[in-house]
């Protein structure tokens, strides 16, 4: 459970952060980098596929390590997150927020996917190290902010959930289109 959870003392991990380092700005980092190549690869709705993509990695991840309680903590923190905007959105305007619709996969989804699914993957990796698990809250957040500036709104929490929840597509070997980044 470690690898993806870290749920050790850190004590025995090699390059934890010091007293008062936080692992965030890797995450940032990773986040930050992925969105510019998705970004290249595809459109807007591309983007949110895939942030879509790397959300679904890190719940289930969470889901398949700590079990459903923890997965159900994941949802409730992305919820709460699209929550927030929809308040922060009607304090503005003054108006009820209309959910923002999920856009269907373009050409450029596959590769966004990919793009996104090894970020949620290198901020797992990052939590592995850290002390906490941090990071791994940090990337739930970063990686729900981004989905929430890339749709300029709130999606329905269902749409999103049902997403989410969806089973991990695995390719048949030596089928699949392959994505190198660069």
């Amino acid at each position: 459970m470690n690898e993806a959870l870290n749920t050790d003392s850190g004590a025995d991990a090699p390059n934890v952060p010091g007293d008062g380092e936080s692992l965030s700005p890797v995450v940032a980092a990773i986040l930050g980098t992925a969105v510019a190549a998705a970004a290249k690869r595809g459109g807007n709705g591309d983007v949110v596929r895939g942030l879509i993509a790397g959300l679904r990695i890190l719940r289930a991840t969470v889901e398949e390590e700590a079990g459903y309680t923890m997965a159900a903590a994941v949802d409730n923190a992305i919820r709460t997150r699209l929550l927030a905007d929809n308040l922060s959105r009607l304090r503005v305007s003054g108006k009820k927020p209309q959910a923002i619709p999920l856009p269907d996969p373009g050409p450029g989804a596959s590769a966004a996917a990919a793009i996104f699914e090894s970020a949620a993957e290198s901020c797992l990796t990052v939590n592995a190290h850290a002390e906490d698990n941090g990071p791994l809250e940090h990337a739930v957040f970063a990686f729900t902010a981004q989905l929430l500036q890339q749709l300029g709104g709130a999606p329905e929490w269902r749409s999103l959930a049902g997403e989410l929840r969806r089973p991990l597509a695995v390719a048949p070997d030596g089928e699949g289109e392959e994505v190198t980044l660069h």
